[in-house]
């Protein structure tokens, strides 16, 4: 998708301009590159995920090869739930929890709020952050993507077995979401402290899993908690990404506070931008797997064309995305071709005429 379109923005200054309603130069396309990165630099992702050095190049490897708007180094779902106790498998795909560390609820009381500093591999991803600041840090804003306390929880615990404490223990329940959520802010201010932004994940929160009464009680008031205290010391709320169908949920996540709602591809986002466009930004929701994994670059370009048509006048601005992360082997060219569609067809100001005639 050739285009001769020069850019005069940088990340930084791009995303800042759309997410304070300013003109742009083009629209943002955030991708969490993630385990990706791996691939970029030619290395296993256990290798990449152990080593604060490698992390921090594939990052900055990957957002020189595509040109994205955001750079990430987790420590993503299993980074909290690891620094407290569960123990993380790492195949050459995207790492999980093979262990919870609280199969047993009679040990809760062992467990403590784990300090960034020396805990599992959280110095490991604020090393990495403090490196890519430094490389260029000037350029592009950095983010850590913590699991929600929701999601932090149920890795602590494990899913299945947190599920069940929701209705035969809740009171149990919310002492675990205490300590999920105090980790987390704990966390987020030492990745502040480097100068990374916060993105919160909480895809076990999603309506596939827990009704919307469920989602009120253990996970609202949690999120709202993390969301307030982070913009309280830092300026600034994080992100937040819930996986499935939320609708149902849309007003009680822009309640949050969040300064972003990524969206999975399973939702319409002109619907999410008609019920809470005027209250937040919203981020998404090209589809990860049909499109960026299993497509081709015309076929990629069509979704995000999609998406360009019903969510780039949302009031409180739009930021183009994925429904979810970026599968670990999508075919470069169809990262390629989704920035390549927001340069060609997403300059500032738009004209969403061209996003029907393409």
């Amino acid at each position: 998708m050739p285009t001769t379109f020069k850019e005069t923005m940088t990340s930084k200054e791009r995303l800042a301009a759309a997410l304070s309603g300013q003109p742009y130069d083009r629209i943002p396309v955030n991708l969490l590159i993630s385990d990706h990165a791996a691939r970029v630099i030619g290395v296993s992702v256990g290798e990449y995920n152990n080593s604060p050095r490698l992390m921090a190049a594939g990052q900055i490897a990957a957002w020189r090869l595509y040109g994205t708007d955001n750079v990430n180094t987790g420590p993503g779902l299993t980074g909290i739930p690891e620094a407290i106790g569960s123990t993380v498998a790492f195949p050459d795909s995207t790492p999980y929890i093979a262990a919870n560390v609280l199969e047993d609820g009679a040990l809760f009381d062992t467990l403590e709020v784990p300090d960034p500093e020396r805990d599992g591999r959280l110095p490991l991803f604020l090393e990495a952050a403090t490196i890519v600041i430094k490389e260029i840090g000037d350029q592009v804003p950095l983010g850590m993507t913590c699991a929600g306390p929701f999601t932090t929880a149920a890795g602590i615990r494990g899913t299945e077995r947190f599920l069940r404490d929701l209705r035969r223990n809740p009171e149990f329940a919310h002492r675990l979401l205490r300590l999920a959520t105090d980790s987390i802010v704990r966390f987020a201010r030492a990745a502040y402290g480097v100068g990374a932004r916060i993105g919160l994940a909480d895809p076990t929160a999603s309506g596939t899993m827990i009704g919307t009464g469920q989602f009120r009680e253990f996970a609202l008031p949690y999120l709202t908690e993390v969301c307030a205290t982070l913009k309280e010391f830092a300026g600034s709320a994080p992100s937040l990404h819930i996986c499935g169908n939320t609708s149902r949920v849309w007003p009680e996540m822009a309640d949050t506070g969040a300064s972003v709602l990524s969206l999975d591809d399973a939702v319409d986002l002109q619907a999410a931008k008609e019920q809470v466009g005027d209250r937040v930004t919203l981020l998404g929701n090209v589809r990860p797997t049909a499109s960026m994994y299993l497509g081709t670059p015309d076929l990629v370009q069509r979704d995000a064309l999609d998406c360009l048509s019903k969510a780039w006048d949302t009031p409180k601005g739009y930021i183009l995305g994925l429904g979810c992360g970026l599968p670990i082997d999508t075919p470069p060219a169809n990262i390629h071709a989704l920035v390549a569609t927001a340069r060609e067809f997403g300059r500032y100001p738009l004209e969403p005429a061209r996003f029907e005639a393409a």
